[in-house]
């Protein structure tokens, strides 16, 4: 049996100087192949979590592994290579607008001394996938909304992370371009990505369920 690639466990956070409880003895299960929503409104704690998630804060001993090592525990060596095994989505793209689309989705392959012919394949692939072949020479600069979150998510993928998570990716986009970023990855999950969606949009996770029955979901409660 295999064990999952994020297990959380008791997990809790209060609000600096404050008794308030963020969450409370949290639990939850990543395993490959899934598609996951959390789901939370603001102020139950999904920016929190995702910053222990990528290790921006450290959590308690014990609360949080990574394919069963206690992501606490790191060193700075580990977190970097901790972080290199995830391909992160936000909501504010994060791209680098005078690069081109390519430029852009090649960039953390150059970061970490991995030659792109080695990933061709795979980068093609993704351009398939998201629809962005035919923009690949354009500068990030000229896009829309919803086709720089596309590119975004593409760099995210870039270096075959072993799983995606998307923070709120479609907080600046109206409904239609939401939904475009739903196909995508709802596309990416059916092509074996493991992903888990981070958002306190209810239509998007609604219209995900509907088109996409192979999902998950679990509740940040206030």
């Amino acid at each position: 049996m295999s064990h999952p690639i994020i297990e959380i466990n008791w997990l809790s956070r209060w609000y600096p100087d404050c008794d308030q409880l963020i969450f409370n003895n949290f639990h939850f299960r990543l395993e490959q192949g899934d598609f996951y929503f959390l789901i939370g409104k603001s102020g139950t704690g999904k920016t929190t979590l995702v910053k222990f998630l990528l290790r921006q804060l450290t959590p308690p001993l014990k609360t949080i592994f990574y394919n069963k090592e206690d992501i606490a525990r790191f060193d700075i060596h580990e977190v970097q290579t901790y972080r290199r095994s995830l391909g992160v989505v936000f909501q504010d793209y994060k791209l680098i607008d005078t690069m081109t689309v390519w430029e852009n989705i090649l960039y953390p392959l150059l970061i970490d001394n991995v030659d792109p012919l080695l990933k061709i394949d795979h980068l093609e692939r993704l351009l398939k996938i998201l629809g962005l072949h035919e923009k690949k020479q354009i500068s990030c600069k000229l896009l829309s909304g919803w086709e720089k979150q596309r590119v975004s998510i593409a760099r995210a993928l870039a270096n075959n992370p072993q799983f995606i998570i998307a923070d709120e990716p479609t907080g600046n986009l109206d409904r239609e371009n939401s939904q475009i970023i739903a196909d995508a990855l709802i596309s990416l999950h059916e092509q074996g990505h493991t992903i888990l969606l981070i958002t306190h949009d209810q239509r998007l996770t609604d219209y995900i369920g509907k088109h996409h029955k192979d999902v998950k979901s679990i509740a940040l409660s206030e």
